[in-house]
Parts: C-alpha cells; structure tokens; sequence
C-alpha cells in the first residue's frame, strides 16, 4: 500500500507542468477512488498476472478515463519484452495488453 502512495506521489511530482487545479483534480480522484474501497487493490491484480501469465511487475498507474471508470495500467517485464497491461480497477480484468 505504501508503494502504491509513493508511486503515486512521484507521479504527480513529474507533472509539475500541469496547472494546480488539474494535478489538484486528479489527486483528489485518486483518493476518493482508493477510499471507496470500489477498486480491486494493485496488489492482487499483480498477484493475479504473476501466476497466470509469468514475468515482472516493473510500474503502475491508476489513470482516469471518460465516464469516471478507473484504470490501471500497469508496466510488465517477461523474456526481456516489455508489456503494458490496461486493467479495469473496478473489476480487475485485463482489458487489453500493449507491447510484447
């Protein structure tokens, strides 16, 4: 959990170039989606990816996209290949993979 908040925190650092209200807006929905307990935890979903598919977890986001869903979109290593796996948070399915 801890990981995930300093994941997070050194996020929102590297966008220094947003304006404040939009790196105030995405804070706050970070937090008020963690605090909903309505997403599947990271955890897990990386638990789930290790056993059923191998490889490294590398890096993870918890992004917003239209109509409020939340994703994660987590970086992955396997064989040297680098993969990007588009999860819903809600639900924790994969909805996509990028890369390999």
């Amino acid at each position: 959990m801890n990981r995930i908040c300093l994941l997070l925190l050194a996020a929102f650092m590297l966008m220094g170039t947003q304006p404040v209200s939009a790196q105030s807006s995405a804070h706050a929905y970070v937090h008020k989606v963690r605090q909903s307990n309505d997403i599947v935890p990271l955890r897990s979903i990386i638990k789930r990816i290790q056993r059923e598919r191998g490889g490294r977890y590398l890096d993870a986001e918890l992004k917003r996209k239209s109509g409020g869903r939340a994703e994660y979109h987590i970086d992955w290593e396997k064989n040297g290949r680098k993969f990007i796996f588009i999860v819903d948070a809600r639900t924790g399915r994969i909805i996509r993979s990028i890369g390999g």
